[in-house]
Order: C-alpha cells, then structure tokens, then sequence
C-alpha cells in the first residue's frame, strides 16, 4: 500500500522502523533550507532537453539517495514501474510533479522482472490509477505492489471556457527531488 503525505505526517511511521533514522534524518536534511544536501538538490541544473540530471549517495545500511531533476512530461507518456528488492522514499524537494500509482494486480507487466534493475516495467493499467501532486515536503513512500509513474502533467479545463485547455507544464516546475531506495529487508 503506497503512502503518500507531507513528510511531516511520517513522524509514527519512522517510529515503527527504528532501522530507518539515516533515512529520516537524510530526508530532514533535503527539506532543511541550511543544510549541505538541501544545497546540493536545490543546485542541481534545470534542464529543457528530456534529459534526466542525477547522482546517487550511499547512506549505509545498503540505502541509495538518487537526488535527481527531469523536465515532466504529458501524463499519456507515463513510464509505470514497480521494484522487488527496495522500496522507493521519493521526497519532492522543490518544484512539482504529478504521479499516478496503482495496484500491481491493475497493470499488465510489458517487461519481465529485471534483477538488476530490481524493476519491471508495465502497460497503462486496467482500471485507472490513483493521481497525486506532488511539491515540496510530499514524500511518497511506494512498495513492491505499488506500481507508480511520476514527472506527469494533465490538462486543466478553462472554468470558463471547455475549449481553454492549459497544460500544467506551463504552470509546474520540474521537480528536485531525492529517491531513496531501501531494501525490501527493512519492513520485513
């Protein structure tokens, strides 16, 4: 079951994984203003190309901090991946972007689990998935049965006008964010 909040809203669920206060304490770094990694994220360079710009940390413990920036793109172009070994915390440190996030048993796996990976890739689900906004502070913490597709934007219909139609790449920054990626044995 993926959780999605403001990482503020976490404080109960760090304290059921004891194992984790690296992590949390990285993530309250990425959101304090003052701090080297909040620094480091925030400088990462925008980028108009559809390329993506990331560098990956190790914390200890066999936990991975992707930080990371990519421009968005149509929520039609939506890449939907799940993981078997690590559990995805993604942490929106400035700018925004949209995610959708369903059940893996809603999804038709176009690609057979990749070890190493640790990713399968799937088709548009099913039935449709769940949509989040996600902007500064919204952590996303996405389980193996959690497959989720995130850096989208949707068309939003003028109130006034059914013909207006604006993109919300017009009105989001792309995201800096960190990803950090914990084994599956943490939850165990």
């Amino acid at each position: 079951m993926a959780l999605v909040g403001d990482f503020r809203q976490f404080e109960s669920f760090f304290a059921l994984y004891p194992s984790l206060i690296e992590a949390k304490n990285y993530l309250t770094q990425a959101l304090t203003v003052d701090s080297v990694v909040y620094k480091r994220i925030n400088a990462l360079a925008s980028t108009t190309e559809n390329t993506r710009v990331e560098f990956t940390y190790e914390l200890g413990g066999n936990i991975r901090a992707i930080e990371q920036t990519y421009p968005l793109k149509p929520h039609t172009e939506a890449f939907y991946e799940s993981h078997k070994k690590f559990v995805d915390f993604q942490l929106c440190v400035e700018g925004a972007e949209y995610f959708e996030v369903g059940y893996i048993k809603d999804f038709i796996p176009l690609t057979p689990y990749d070890e190493s990976k640790d990713l399968i890739i799937y088709a548009k689900p099913i039935t449709p998935p769940h949509r989040f906004f996600f902007h500064s502070g919204i952590l996303g913490i996405f389980f193996p049965q959690d497959v989720h597709a995130g850096g989208l934007t949707y068309p939003i219909q003028s109130h006034t006008n059914a013909q207006d139609t604006t993109n919300t790449t017009d009105l989001l920054t792309q995201p800096k964010k960190v990803v950090l990626k914990i084994p599956i044995e943490y939850f165990a």
